[in-house]
């Protein structure tokens, strides 16, 4: 008989002592990196849930850096709006009445300060973060704006705002100095009207008198007449009203009064003789008053008109006066960057805050590009260039008229009233802080779904230390035990059993 001395209980006991020593080095590697697994073939059926997990941390790890980078930005755009917006409400309050004074050289404070201004809004427009400029849309390689000296003085052959804004003032003002207005006398009867039909100087509006001793006829037509007939002698103090239109949109009214004796002022006009009389001196104090008015008020709002077409908000085309020759003009045609300083050179959007976007999620995205050439930055730009080319020179008997014409339409346009205008300087700092809002709640919300996120991570691919010692433990136990128990097996023998 043949006994087999390979033991079968023996066998079993190497191989359950193998796999609880490969059982003790997987404990070992957890304890000592903390981690479950180290591939995801070992995480079994929870390895499909893992690459998920780590998917969506890892967008949002690029979610997160957008909103980085666009946190950093509007931090800057926020500074650079705030100094824009302070120069503005330095400018109006520089417009105040009274404030005219000449000094050695023919300059106002104001002047100074509005050309010292215009070189740091132009600095603050051109404004650059990392080489990005943050105010020029998409077009963000270059500055969007020319160097102040090549906004105001012309560069390479093109002319800059001192040339459009003279030859503006040429057109308006006309060869005769009268607003381009023509006016005359006949028997009793003064008649007034516009040179042609053209965009330049005064255009009629109303005609109407506080008395009862003239036909007013018109204002009518195109180009625009009216007539003041005295069909009998004006009543002292009786005035006659005629309102007239500026080019840069406003309206005043010119008023001259009749008086029995000799005036005392520009605005009024001697009772003569005779109706022929009175419409004489009327004529002649018309004359006059057009020639003033022409110099100061119509002067004033032809520098802004001029600056409102080199300086062109979003959407509108840049213009000048078609010509030589200027003081007969009758139109104005589109200025090119072949014979023009182009002050805006970046973008154009029909919505600037869409010109910079960044996702911030898989269905939100935040909005904060700036241009330039908005509204609120043009109108700014447009009162400090010409304050900054204008001149108002001692030896001028009007210059102080003309300068608070100027500082009339500066406080117009500056008014905190335009401040809910689209496009205003107060309108783009809101809308930018309703972006850093929005940014600022989609981080909030993925930090919280990132530590979720995390969390339900670890409990996959983590373990918990002293689980894995307690693990260990036990598992040392039951190894002592199979060892003992295996050598008590392999030291049996057929001669032991049969004793």
């Amino acid at each position: 008989m043949i006994v087999n001395n390979s033991l079968f209980p023996a066998k079993f006991s190497f191989r359950a002592i193998s796999d609880m020593r490969d059982q003790l080095d997987k404990l070992n590697q957890q304890l000592a990196t903390g981690q479950r697994a180290q591939s995801l073939s070992e995480l079994g059926a929870d390895r499909v849930v893992d690459m998920t997990l780590r998917a969506r941390i890892a967008s949002l790890g690029t979610y997160q850096q957008n909103l980085d980078n666009v946190d950093v930005r509007l931090n800057y755009l926020d500074d650079v709006m705030k100094r824009i917006d302070e120069i503005e409400d330095n400018t109006r309050s520089s417009a105040q009445q009274g404030s005219f004074e000449i000094n050695g050289v023919n300059m106002t404070a104001a002047q100074y300060l509005a050309e010292n201004r215009m070189k740091e809004v132009v600095d603050l427009l051109n404004a650059d973060l990392n080489g990005r400029h943050l105010l020029a849309g998409n077009a963000t390689e270059n500055d969007p704006v020319p160097s102040y000296d090549a906004l105001m003085n012309g560069a390479d052959g093109k002319d800059g705002f001192r040339t459009i804004m003279s030859q503006r003032r040429d057109a308006d003002l006309g060869a005769s100095g009268q607003g381009r207005m023509t006016n005359g006398v006949v028997g009793s009867t003064v008649s007034i009207a516009e040179d042609g039909a053209h965009p330049f100087g005064f255009k009629l509006d109303s005609l109407s008198s506080d008395g009862s001793s003239t036909t007013l006829t018109g204002p009518s037509g195109a180009p625009g007449s009216a007539s003041i007939e005295f069909t009998s002698q004006p009543a002292d103090n009786e005035r006659i009203m005629i309102g007239l239109d500026l080019p840069d949109g406003t309206t005043f009214t010119l008023e001259l009064k009749a008086v029995a004796g000799a005036p005392q002022s520009p605005n009024e006009f001697q009772i003569g003789g005779s109706t022929a009389d009175t419409a004489a001196y009327m004529q002649a104090a018309l004359n006059e008053r057009l020639g003033y008015y022409a110099d100061t008020k119509l002067s004033a709002a032809s520098a802004y008109a001029a600056a409102e077409d080199f300086f062109n908000s979003n959407g509108e085309p840049a213009m000048r006066v078609d010509g030589p020759p200027y003081d007969s003009a009758t139109a104005l045609v589109a200025a090119t960057d072949a014979d023009t300083v182009i002050w805006y050179q970046g973008e154009s959007a029909t919505n600037p805050r869409l010109t910079s976007r960044a996702r911030v999620d898989e269905s939100t995205r935040v909005n904060y590009g700036v241009q330039a050439n908005e509204k609120g930055f043009a109108t700014l730009m447009q009162s400090l260039a010409v304050f900054a080319a204008e001149g108002f020179p001692a030896s001028d008997p009007n210059s102080s008229a003309r300068y608070e014409a100027m500082n009339s339409v500066v406080r117009q346009r500056l008014a905190e009233t335009n401040n809910s205008q689209k496009g205003s300087i107060e309108v783009v700092q809101m809308e930018l802080g309703l972006a850093k809002t929005s940014a600022a709640r989609v981080a909030e919300r993925h930090g919280q779904q990132k530590a979720t996120l995390e969390s339900m991570l670890s409990e996959i691919e983590s373990v918990s230390m002293e689980e894995v010692a307690v693990q260990i433990m036990q598992l040392k136990t039951r190894m002592e035990a199979s060892y003992q128990t295996t050598s008590i097996v392999n030291q049996l023998s057929m001669v032991n059993y049969m004793r």
